[in-house]
This record gives structure tokens, sequence and C-alpha cells, in this order.
């Protein structure tokens, strides 16, 4: 006999399956047959097949589930290799945009901003500008960079965890409304909470307590198959991505190190002198 510590650790697994399962995704594979609580005597046959024949169903889901599992991982890898490519011309595109951004930073500068570098440069000399350059200036400079980064990592992962999310929500959906599955979990579930809802009525519950016992051990299966694919999962979010940021990180820097050098020895804070004499007959 199932224990009912046997009996509650399936049933919080079962609803964690549910509660992974995406509400639109059910309601794509419900239909007319989830509200019929009345069940023929043709389908309660169908229900009552032997338990080798259940455990059999079972494995042959199993077999086509891993087959679905490579054609889905084939089309997460091509997608992902697709992914980097488009997103390298989107960096192209978004350096250029800093080169312009940054080159003409004090001439598209904000006017409240301008001020507040004013006022406090009154009294710099050459020195005190370059350590500008090489703390405020260059942390601005990196905190853009970082949020983009940040911002394409984090599309980057919850477009895979998505797509991972839905795909295997619709296969262990494919299971669960299988119509005999189907058929048999109404029966039980209508025995439960309506023919057995007075503990006098309860009759006859080996085939119930089997069928308890049979969806907790699918549902360990499930969820531990579930864990094992995560791994490489996880190992897709990272493969490529990693190398591709520490080479643009790379390339950044590099440009960074460049520009403001550049602007060092181009002594470009000098273009602020004319508002800062400005400044100065306005005080």
């Amino acid at each position: 006999m199932v224990s009912l510590k046997l009996i509650a650790l399936f049933t919080l697994t079962s609803t964690f399956i549910l509660s992974v399962i995406p509400a639109s995704l059910q309601n794509e594979c419900n239909n007319a047959k989830d509200c019929a609580l009345n069940i023929s005597n043709e389908e309660t046959a169908e229900i009552e097949k032997t338990d080798e024949w259940k455990e059999n169903e079972w494995n042959k889901w199993k077999l086509k589930l891993e087959d679905n599992w490579k054609q889905f991982n084939l089309s997460l890898i091509k997608e992902k290799n697709e992914w980097i490519q488009n997103v390298t011309k989107d960096w192209n595109e978004w350096m250029q945009n800093m080169q312009h951004k940054w080159t003409h930073y004090i001439e598209n500068m904000d006017e409240s901003h301008k001020s507040h570098i004013l006022e406090k440069s009154l009294t710099w000399n050459n020195a005190d500008w370059e350590n500008w350059v090489n703390t405020e200036l260059k942390g601005l400079i990196d905190n853009e960079w970082q949020n983009w980064i940040n911002q394409i990592e984090s599309q980057r992962y919850t477009w895979i965890e998505d797509k991972w999310v839905h795909w295997r929500s619709y296969q262990i959906l494919t299971w669960l409304k299988s119509d005999w599955k189907h058929d048999e979990n109404i029966c039980w579930l209508r025995k439960e909470y309506i023919e057995w809802n007075k503990p006098s009525k309860v009759r006859n519950t080996g085939g119930w307590l089997k069928w308890k016992e049979r969806i907790y051990k699918q549902s360990l299966e499930w969820l531990y198959w579930v864990q094992n694919k995560e791994k490489i999962i996880q190992n897709i979010k990272c493969s490529g991505w990693i190398r591709w940021k520490d080479d643009k990180n790379k390339i950044f820097n590099q440009w960074k190190e460049c520009f403001l050098n550049n602007w060092i020895r181009e002594e470009k804070w000098n273009s602020l002198f004319n508002d800062k004499q400005t400044l100065f007959l306005r005080q």
C-alpha cells in the first residue's frame, strides 16, 4: 500500500509540474472532453488496461520524447548561432554610434551637466583634466558598455529560457492529455471528489492507489529528465556567448583606451574654455 507520505509527495510533485505549464499552452491542448465527467462503459474499459500496458505506453512516450528533444536541441543551437551573427551586426553599429557620440561629447553635452563641469573645473590644470578623463569620463563610457551588454545578455537568456519552458510544457501535456490517460485521470478524480465524498462510500481503492503510485513515479522520472536537460540548456545559454562577450570586451577596452588617450593628447577640454570665460563674466 502507498503511504500517506508518498501520496502527499506525489501531490506536491504533480502540482509543480502543472505550475510550470503556461496557461495559454494548456488552453491550446484543452477541448470539450475536459468538462465531461461522465465516462462511458467503453471508456471505463479503456482505462482498465493492465498495469503492464500502461507502463509500456509511458516508456514509448519517453522514447518519443528523446527523439523530440534531439530535434529541439539541434534547432535551438542553430537559432543560437544565428542570434550570435545578428547581435554581432548590432555590436558593430553600436560601436560606430559610441565613436560618434563621445567624439562630439562636449558639443552635445546637456547644458546643466556642462555648467556643473565648468563650475568645478574653474581652477583645474591639465593634470586635473587628465584625472577627470581617466575617472569620470571613463566611468560614463564603461557604464554605457555594461548597460548594453547586460541588456543583450538578458535578452539572450530570456529568449532561450522561454523556448525551453514552452517546449517542455507542451511535451508533458501530450502525455497528460492523451485519450486514455485523460479518461483515467477524470475517472479517479470523479471518484475522489464526487463519489467518495464521505468515508463510508469509499470502495475498492486498490486501483486508485496504483494510479497514485504510477503518477508519482512518472512525475519523478519527468522531473529528473527535465533536470538533466536543464544542464544542457544552461550550456547552450553560455556556449559561444562567454567567448563572444570576452572578445568584444577586449575590443571595446582597446577602443576606449585609445579614445581617452587621444582626448588627453588633444586636450579636448579646451573647447570648454570659452564657456568658462562666459561663466566668469556672469559671476
